[in-house]
């Protein structure tokens, strides 16, 4: 089970802040659209259900209600502020539901087709994600896939010895191999690794999704994580 965090106040109320003082001023931007766009690559659906964990003020998320025209969308984020703004954004969508949870407590009654993760992932502290993976995985469908959207790690690096002030109050540079062990522990391998240039030449996401392997048994047992990756990142460089 995924403890709360010892700082989930303080945490909770940094990102209530975050909602006005910088989510609703930037408002959807070409990053909302890349993570969109990918989402669709990826193979979702309009008839999908579709779990996603951090939602802030809703923006990407109204990307998502508009496209699941016979699906659903549960949208989840810590912040009860930025959770009340995003309902009003989407009150006209009638295939979106809303919950205020540090994902500690999560438990729905059903499977997710889709579970996205954007921008998010680097806000929870490492050593939950473990516990974390569980809970996602437990709720993915059979044949779901798991997509994240993170900060490039090295990108991230140079924006806190560059532009300290622009970090948030947990912001973790996240390695992409610990990250395929741990979900390798819970059933789930690495699809896909693609470091890519947003708003820069030289990559500054990463864009990562993960399901459930199609070998089975022993087969599936021995796919080593490690291999994976090197084999992904030699056909990135």
């Amino acid at each position: 089970m995924l403890e709360p965090h010892p700082d989930k106040n303080r945490i909770e109320a940094y990102y209530d802040g975050h909602a006005t003082e910088v989510q609703e001023r930037s408002g959807l931007n070409q990053r909302h659209h890349s993570i969109f766009r990918k989402a669709k690559k990826a193979g979702l659906l309009p008839e999908h259900s579709l779990l996603e964990i951090g939602c802030g003020i809703g923006l990407l998320s109204d990307l998502f209600a508009g496209y699941l025209k016979n699906g659903s969308l549960l949208s989840v984020d810590i912040s009860p502020k930025a959770v009340d703004m995003a309902k009003k954004r989407l009150s006209r969508r009638r295939n979106v539901s809303f919950l205020v949870s540090d994902m500690s407590n999560f438990a729905a009654d059903q499977q997710f087709d889709r579970v996205v993760l954007p921008d998010v992932l680097e806000h929870i502290p490492e050593e939950q994600h473990p516990a974390l993976f569980q809970t996602i995985a437990r709720h993915l469908a059979p044949d779901g896939k798991v997509l994240i959207h993170i900060p490039d790690p090295y990108a991230l690096d140079r924006l806190r010895i560059e532009s300290p002030e622009l970090v948030q109050i947990v912001d973790q540079s996240l390695a992409i191999l610990p990250m395929a062990e741990r979900f390798h522990a819970v059933g789930l391998q690495l699809e896909k690794y693609e470091p890519y240039g947003l708003w820069t030449k030289d990559p500054d996401y990463d864009w990562i999704v993960f399901s459930r392997p199609r070998a089975t048994g022993a087969l599936a047992a021995r796919s080593r994580p490690d291999r994976l990756i090197r084999e992904m990142i030699s056909n990135v460089h």
